[in-house]
C-alpha cells in the first residue's frame, strides 16, 4: 500500500476543550473537477484536520492534482487503493485500515464525498457535538445543496424541488435528534473507536451510510445532526440521473432492512413501509380531490379539504427555516403545493420500482 506524505500526523493542542486528532477521509474516484476545492475547504478548518485523499481506481487526473497539492498543504496525504472492487465503502475501509497503523490516538474521522463543499467551522462544530456525549457514535452535517448554474427550465424545477426536499431531510433529522435515520455520507464525523467497533462499512451495501447507522444503533450508540456543521453537495438535475440515484437509495434501504431483519432498531423502519403504503390511499384521494376542485373552480366550497391544505402550506412554510439562502421561487413552489405533490408522486413511483426489483431480487446497479 502506497501512502504519500505520511511521515507524521497533526495533533492540534489549542483550546484544551477542543483537543482532538481528527482525520478526514475523502474517497475519490475520478473527481478532477472538485477535489482541489474540497481540499482547500479542509485546509482552512478552524479545528485543523489531517486530510487523506483515497484515490480509488482513478483514470483521470485526480491523483496528479492531489500529488501537486501535497507541497502546499503539510496536512495532506494521498493513498491509492489496492484491488478495490467495492467502490466507496471499500475505499473507506482500506483507508481506515491504514490509519489504524498510526501511533497517535485518533479521536474521530470526518468522512465526506469528494464533491462536497464544507464550511470552515464544520469540523469544530461536529467535534463539539461528538465530544459532548460519549454515547454518540457519529454526527452528520446539515444537508445543503450547491447552486444550479444551468438554464434548462425542467432542470431548474427539479433542482429547486430537491433544495426543498433536502431541507425537509434536515427537518426530519432535527425531529429525531439523537436517533436520526441516516448519518448521511455527504459529510459526517465518526468517533474512531465506534467505527472500528462495528467493523467499518459494509462493502456490498448500496446505501452503506444507512447500514452503518443501523449497526451503530444495534450496539446502543446514538447518532445525531449538528445544524451548525454545514456542507453542500451537487444534486442530479437530469431526470434519468435522479431516478437512478433514488432507485439505488430505495432498493438499498430495502436490502439493508432485509439484511438486519426484525429487531428493536429496524422494526420502526419496517413498519414505516407498511404505514406509508396504507396512507398512500388517502394521499391519492386528497390529491385527486384537490386537482379536481382546482380545475372546476370549486376549491373554496369544501372547507375541510381546504383547511387541510392550508395546514399543509403553513407546516411547509414553517419548515422553510431549514432552507438556506431562500429565494422567491422556493416560497412560490412551497405555496403552490402542486409541484411538490407531483414530485412526491414521482418519488412514490420510484419507491414502487424499488419494491418490484426487491421482490424479484433483481440486481440493482449504481
Amino acid at each position: 500500500m502506497e501512502l504519500i506524505n505520511f511521515g507524521c500526523s497533526l495533533f492540534w493542542k489549542g483550546n484544551m476543550n477542543k483537543q482532538a486528532n481528527i482525520w478526514c477521509i475523502i474517497p475519490a474516484h475520478n473527481e478532477v473537477q472538485g477535489i482541489e476545492k474540497t481540499i482547500m475547504d479542509l485546509s482552512i478548518q478552524s479545528l485543523p484536520v489531517n486530510i487523506l485523499v483515497v484515490a480509488d481506481n482513478c483514470t483521470d487526473g485526480t491523483e496528479e492534482i492531489v500529488r501537486g497539492l501535497i507541497p502546499k498543504y503539510s496536512n495532506l496525504y494521498l493513498f491509492r487503493t489496492v484491488s478495490n472492487e467495492d467502490r466507496k465503502a471499500g475505499a473507506i475501509n482500506q483507508a481506515i485500515k491504514v490509519l489504524g497503523n498510526i501511533q497517535e490516538k485518533i479521536n474521530a474521522v470526518l468522512i465526506m464525498d469528494a464533491d462536497t463543499r464544507i464550511d470552515y467551522q464544520a469540523a469544530e462544530k461536529g467535534w463539539d457535538t461528538l465530544s459532548s456525549d460519549s454515547t454518540l457514535a457519529a454526527v452528520c452535517s446539515k444537508a445543503g445543496v450547491m447552486p444550479y448554474t444551468g438554464k434548462n427550465p425542467f432542470e431548474w424545477v427539479l433542482y429547486h424541488l430537491q433544495r426543498l426536499e433536502y431541507s425537509q431531510f434536515d427537518s426530519q433529522r432535527v425531529e429525531t435528534l439523537g436517533n436520526i435515520k441516516v448519518v448521511h455520507g455527504m459529510a459526517a464525523l465518526h468517533r474512531w473507536d465506534c467505527i472500528l467497533e462495528v467493523g467499518g462499512y459494509d462493502p456490498k451495501n448500496l446505501v452503506e451510510d444507512y447500514d452503518l447507522t443501523i449497526r451503530y444503533k444495534r450496539v446502543d450508540y446514538k447518532v445525531t445532526i449538528d445544524l451548525e456543521m454545514k456542507a453542500w453537495t451537487e444534486v442530479p438535475v437530469k431526470l434519468k440521473e435522479w431516478w437512478i440515484q433514488r432507485l439505488r437509495w430505495n432498493r438499498g434501504g430495502l436490502d439493508t432492512l432485509k439484511k438486519h431483519g426484525w429487531n428493536k432498531t429496524t422494526r420502526g423502519y419496517i413498519l414505516q413501509h407498511f404505514v406509508s403504503n396504507f396512507l398512500l390511499i388517502f394521499q391519492l384521494y386528497f390529491s385527486v380531490i384537490f386537482i379536481k376542485m382546482l380545475l372546476q373552480g370549486t376549491l373554496i366550497m369544501h372547507g375541510i379539504v381546504v383547511l387541510s391544505f392550508i395546514l399543509s402550506i403553513l407546516i411547509g412554510l414553517y419548515k422553510m427555516k431549514y432552507l438556506e439562502n431562500k429565494k422567491l421561487c422556493d416560497w412560490i413552489i412551497r405555496i403552490l403545493l402542486i409541484p411538490e405533490m407531483l414530485y412526491d408522486w414521482l418519488q412514490t413511483l420510484n419507491q414502487y420500482h424499488a419494491y418490484y426489483n426487491f421482490i424479484l431480487n433483481r440486481k440493482q446497479s449504481w
